[in-house]
């Protein structure tokens, strides 16, 4: 997968760390485990963990599920991941966790981005997404987490009817699309989540996650604003593949790891979009882009009908007043300043 990683986050780790205030003492004294960590969202939150380790001297005991933690080390090796995050070689399915003490569970695993690009089965995903969750909290029950993360998907709510989501709205994908493999695995691992709550005592949040952008979001695979920040770096045309009528909404990856680890460590059993509220169709948004990056270069629409692992959306953005009136959140970079720093402008 093409990304740019010239750009140095550390900035963005630092204003993450400050807009967490005094919740990050939290993490102090903790052992944490983190399944689906090294990929886009996982290579942020391993960076703002060892900044704590680093800048602030924490105490931090980082477990990380990986299947090839090498290959991540040496995409990585300029960071200093490989002394001091634990990493752990499995399968979320039948990983066997080290006799450790897990204070809080972060739990992303799924497909990888890579693999749903790649046309990966529509059952593997629902099989992975239960048995890989229900064993992840079993082992996470038995070695005493005290709170967890799931991050789940706007999917779970199915196809949108043009409105925003609401954390109230009772809407699912159809059972009898083959394309809700993702949907539906992530409603039956936000069910076992609940369930073993109940069972191990712990408390937990459900990130219902939608759209997300920034500094090693891959650029050649299915994401529209990775292709189209391509497009106006590499190519002498951008190009939408649809008719670009479909609305979407982008939150900044720094930013959306302030809200959640605000979930985690105020955990009240609850589900809570993540994403930005502010709409933008596809197609204004690669004109954004080719504005921001490479005025002189055209935007061609293809208009194909098309979809990648999932079921069509031609709306897909969430409303989050919950999260963000309850935690005093807001989205704080803009699409013009994230799209810069994706090119390492």
């Amino acid at each position: 997968m093409l990304h740019l990683s010239d750009y140095d986050i550390s900035a963005d780790i630092a204003d993450a760390i400050s807009r967490l205030g005094e919740d990050i003492q939290l993490f102090n004294n903790k052992s944490i485990l983190i399944t689906g960590g090294t990929g886009f969202f996982g290579r942020w939150l391993l960076q703002i963990l060892c900044s704590l380790i680093l800048e602030k001297k924490f105490k931090i005991d980082i477990y990380v599920l990986s299947r090839n933690p090498e290959k991540f080390l040496e995409a990585n090796a300029e960071y200093s991941f490989d002394r001091l995050v634990n990493f752990i070689s499995g399968d979320v399915i039948n990983f066997e966790l080290p006799n450790i003490k897990t204070d809080y569970l972060i739990h992303m695993a799924t497909t990888a981005a890579s693999e749903t690009f790649d046309g990966e089965d529509q059952l593997q995903k629902l099989d992975l997404l239960y048995r890989g969750t229900r064993n992840t909290l079993e082992q996470a029950v038995r070695s005493g987490v005290k709170k967890v993360l799931f991050t789940s998907s706007g999917v779970a709510y199915g196809p949108s009817n043009d409105t925003f989501f609401t954390e109230e709205m009772l809407q699912a994908p159809k059972t009898t699309m083959v394309s809700s493999a993702l949907g539906e695995g992530k409603r039956l691992a936000e069910y076992l989540i609940g369930y073993y709550a109940l069972k191990g005592g712990f408390e937990y949040s459900i990130a219902r996650c939608f759209s997300f952008f920034g500094p090693f979001l891959p650029l050649d695979i299915h994401y529209a604003i990775g292709n189209f920040v391509n497009d106006a770096i590499t190519k002498d045309v951008i190009t939408v593949k649809g008719g670009g009528q479909e609305l979407r909404s982008y939150l900044y990856i720094g930013d959306a790891w302030v809200w959640l680890l605000k979930l985690l460590l105020h955990g009240d059993n609850e589900i809570y979009n993540v994403g930005s509220s502010k709409s933008i169709s596809i197609g204004d948004l690669a004109f954004l882009v080719r504005n921001t990056l490479a005025a002189e270069k055209r935007v061609e629409f293809l208009g194909l009908t098309h979809e990648v692992g999932n079921f069509s959306r031609n709306t897909y953005i969430p409303n989050t007043d919950k999260i963000c009136n309850k935690y005093g959140l807001r989205e704080w970079t803009t699409l013009s300043q994230g799209i810069k720093k994706m090119a390492s402008l």
